[in-house]
């Protein structure tokens, strides 16, 4: 294993094609924590620190009285900003009459602050390795996200979900010890370890959600690990009048017509069509104006889905070599039967079997109150967390489950 600290790391964001600045490893990471508000308030039991100066146990801050510059610290290591604690020390962004938080923190004490809010901190030891090891691969990858606003990376889902040291657990802080400076690699590149809550069976290609260029660990793939697990199927339901409000654009929204779907049977476009109008999307725009925890991801269809899948642990040989069984089906001899989604050695050659596109959905009629039925939460690319719980429960190391959901990475 290499360390992280004291090397220097040239760090790419592959999947949208910029490349970013080489940083030196091992410097802090600056999260911008909460929204932007008027006054902060900052405390510690050791005092409260502006660059060196003591102002007391507790400081409130507003926009006229901080500068960019300013570092506030506590001796103890953290302090607490509106009532959260936080390890490393606080700057601020005035932006006008509000203040924008950032904590300045060390890479390995953020993963830290990571991880129960991510994945949780009562599952497996290896699945906390897991996502300790793509956190921190991320953070890496995603440097400059958002350096034009002088930070690079927020506490969002937009970034990774952050809360400091509040959150933290034995068993989460041990996971990230155990694997520190471990970081996920594609030749010599770090990984960009996008993660995602529940695949529902199958994961999506980076380049079918946000489009651009694909990239070779991020490539749709069976994921029998996910077939069960929480949210691997959903449904929700929607008033016609929550429809025409989200897409008042087109009027009395009237139908959703499906234009496209991607391998993984999830959506790639689509049209909503009123009376006033047709609006297309991406299926993940459409995902998000729907409102993204509600409407788990872009694999629905209106009618209820057929039985849930099983998962298997047997494999079929198919023209790609020996493949788990999982969610595709073919009609055989033997009538409908799970296959791999995979090419299939035929009569007449090797054939694709195409079954993850839903017949009879291109056109959604909408007339009332209308239920969405779905597989999976979350975009589906990269790796599924739960699928990586189930992995772990099997006994599988972190390790292993890196290499299946980012295959030809590996850890550095």
């Amino acid at each position: 294993m290499r360390k992280v600290l004291g090397l220097l790391m040239a760090v790419c964001l592959l999947a949208f094609g910029h490349v970013i600045h080489v940083q030196a490893a091992g410097e802090p990471i600056h999260v911008k924590i909460g929204p932007n508000r008027s006054s902060v308030t900052l405390s510690s039991p050791s005092g409260i620190y502006k660059n060196g100066q003591f102002l007391g146990n507790s400081a409130t801050l507003s926009a006229g009285n901080v500068v960019g510059s300013d570092d506030f610290s506590s001796p103890i290591g953290y302090l607490s900003v509106q009532g959260k604690n936080y390890r490393g020390s606080i700057r601020f962004i005035p932006m006008g009459s509000s203040l924008a938080t950032v904590n300045i923190v060390d890479v390995e004490d953020y993963v830290k602050g990571i991880i129960p809010k991510e994945i949780g901190a009562s599952t497996t030891m290896e699945a906390l390795k897991v996502q300790a090891v793509i956190s921190r691969s991320f953070a890496y990858a995603n440097w400059n996200k958002f350096e034009k606003q002088g930070y690079n990376l927020d506490d969002t889902s937009a970034s990774q979900a952050y809360a400091g040291m509040s959150v933290e657990t034995k068993n989460t802080n041990l996971a990230v010890d155990e694997t520190r400076g471990q970081v996920l690699y594609y030749g010599n590149e770090v990984a960009n370890t996008i993660f995602h809550a529940t695949s529902g069976g199958m994961t999506e290609s980076i380049e079918d959600v946000w489009g651009g260029n694909g990239v070779p660990y991020l490539k749709s793939m069976a994921d029998p690990h996910s077939v069960k697990t929480h949210n691997s199927q959903w449904k929700a339901t929607y008033k016609k009048s929550e429809l025409n409000r989200i897409f008042s654009e087109v009027g009395d929204v009237r139908a959703i017509r499906v234009i496209d779907r991607s391998s993984s049977g999830r959506i790639k476009r689509l049209a909503v069509e009123g009376s006033r109008g047709i609006k297309e999307m991406t299926g993940n725009q459409f995902r998000m104006r729907m409102g993204s925890v509600r409407f788990k991801s872009t694999d629905f269809q209106m009618s209820a889905l057929e039985t849930p899948m099983q998962e298997t642990t047997g494999t079929a040989i198919t023209a790609n070599g020996m493949t788990p069984i999982t969610q595709q089906h073919a009609i055989t001899s033997e009538g409908l039967v799970a296959v791999a989604g995979q090419n299939v050695l035929t009569a007449n050659g090797i054939q694709s079997v195409d079954t993850q596109k839903q017949p009879g959905d291109s056109l959604m009629d909408i007339s009332g109150d209308t239920t969405f039925y779905g597989r999976g939460y979350g975009h589906g690319v990269g790796l599924s967390q739960y699928g990586a719980i189930n992995m772990a429960k099997k006994g599988m190391g972190y390790r292993e489950i890196l290499a299946y959901y980012y295959p030809g990475t590996h850890i550095q």
